[in-house]
């Protein structure tokens, strides 16, 4: 109960982050590219609140997502990804809930979502790895985001499924 409510006041700030970054965000639903080749770093606790969103699910999506998780391996399609959509939205790791902004991650380092090299997320003010707009400034990669927070460690989503 308590990291949903971390979550519901992670949520209101990032909103304000989205709305502030908005006409350099191209993130639509059904975009899914972000969620089709990836790393997905997630914490222990995110992986446990992720698995309590797909028990929520119905029994056909369940099998779907079973069925992801057969042919998921690192660097590829998230298994929750159903028809374009996540099937947990509500219930996603922070990596997910943070995608698609610019950040400053350390001194004079900006993250950008790499969708920026397909044309999307920033590609008006980014070129060879410079950004010309100022960034969110702070750091919002997973650790930093829930620090204070007993979290466990942090592996990625391939890693603690066994695969």
């Amino acid at each position: 109960m308590f990291y949903q409510e971390f979550l519901k006041e992670l949520d209101k700030k990032l909103s304000g982050y989205f709305r502030d970054q908005e006409k350099y965000i191209c993130c639509r639903c059904g975009c899914s590219e972000c969620c089709e080749k990836g790393d997905y770093p997630i914490s222990q606790l995110e992986l446990e609140y992720l698995m309590q969103g797909f028990e929520t699910l119905d029994i056909d999506s369940k099998i779907r997502v079973q069925e992801n998780f057969k042919h998921f391996q690192q660097g590829g399609m998230c298994p929750f990804l159903l028809d374009k959509k996540c099937s947990v939205y509500n219930y996603r790791p922070i990596i997910c809930r943070v995608h698609g902004l610019a950040y400053l991650c350390g001194e004079n380092i900006v993250k950008v979502p790499y969708c920026v090299n397909t044309g999307k997320n920033y590609n008006s003010v980014y070129k060879d790895g410079e950004i010309t707009i100022a960034p969110v400034n702070e750091n919002l990669d997973t650790p930093e985001v829930l620090k204070g927070l007993e979290y466990g460690e942090i592996r990625n989503l391939a890693d603690w499924l066994n695969f």
